[in-house]
């Protein structure tokens, strides 16, 4: 069942999760120098000042997991379980993106800048999979219903 909608769903969200983990999450303004913050690392004036793949690995898993779902079609309950999972790992991004921040500069000395690309992506991949979860739901119901019309 690759050709339903719920494919592109998911095959959108990984690729938003994908785009989160590679490019700028935000920038901001610490003490007249400029902070870049990536899933990779975070930068003051283009150098590495603190490594944080833990964000990287969170969004490569993330999208890996929507990809191997897109797959489970046969098992739909599961779809479901995998996505409500994903679903959890793409707030804790943003948790874990928070208390990063936090953790390594003080938040009274920081001037937020602007939300990069990565920054956004998130929150729509996680959009996509409640989409995604609500048409496999859909097929799941109707699936059922045929079997009770075949008794």
């Amino acid at each position: 069942m690759l050709q339903r909608i719920q494919t592109l769903f998911l095959l959108l969200a990984a690729a938003a999760m994908l785009t989160a983990s590679v490019t700028p999450l935000a920038t901001f303004g610490y003490k007249g120098d400029e902070v870049l913050f990536e899933a990779m690392g975070i930068y003051l004036n283009g150098t590495l000042t603190d490594s944080t793949w833990g964000l990287f690995v969170m969004g490569a898993l993330s999208s890996l997991l929507s990809l191997v779902t897109i797959f489970l079609y046969k098992r739909r309950m599961l779809q479901i379980r995998l996505s409500v999972f994903n679903s959890v790992i793409m707030i804790g991004f943003y948790l874990f993106f928070g208390f990063v921040l936090y953790k390594v500069y003080p938040v009274e000395n920081l001037q937020f800048q602007r939300v990069g690309l990565g920054g956004i992506m998130p929150v729509i991949a996680l959009i996509l999979t409640m989409l995604a979860i609500r048409k496999i739901g859909a097929d799941e119901a109707l699936v059922r219903s045929l079997n009770r019309l075949r008794r």
